[in-house]
């Protein structure tokens, strides 16, 4: 009986275990994000493993899931060579499996006719736990600013 109750008290405290979200971690997975997306290392198979099978991100007025999102950044890398992010003023909310940051991004593309595109935006990201990790769930990116040199 004492094993059954103790086995019990087991199963219990181990369906309650979750993954503990911090600061840091979250910032982490954002700038994994932004590193998997580079046009120098883009790989689908490999970026879908930082993002939730029900990913969206709002992103130059588009509303794109995880798919359309691919052809987004598949039809850019026919143009830029490469990219470039500094994210900065990181304001980070924590709930128990989830974590929200808003945050500025400055980037830099450079295309394929030598020019460069550099853009500052403010974003927001949603992050969860998922398959046992911290993902990306949901991205609003909002242009403040695009200048072509």
């Amino acid at each position: 009986m004492k094993k059954i109750i103790a086995l019990t008290c087991f199963l219990v405290s181990f369906s309650a275990f979750s993954i503990e979200v911090s600061e840091e971690t979250a910032i982490a997975k954002l700038e994994e994000f932004f590193y998997l997306l580079d046009v120098d290392r883009y790989e689908k198979d490999t970026f879908s493993r930082v993002i939730t099978k029900d990913f969206q991100i709002f992103e130059d007025g588009l509303d794109l899931d995880q798919e359309t999102f691919h052809e987004f950044v598949t039809e850019a890398t026919g143009t830029v060579v490469k990219t470039d992010w500094v994210l900065s003023n990181f304001k980070v909310t924590l709930g128990t499996d989830s974590a929200h940051i808003s945050y500025y991004n400055n980037g830099v593309f450079k295309t394929s006719n030598g020019e460069n595109i550099y853009s500052f935006w403010m974003e927001s990201v949603y992050l969860i736990i998922d398959e046992g990790e911290l993902k990306v769930q949901f991205l609003q990116s909002d242009i403040v600013e695009r200048e072509t040199r």
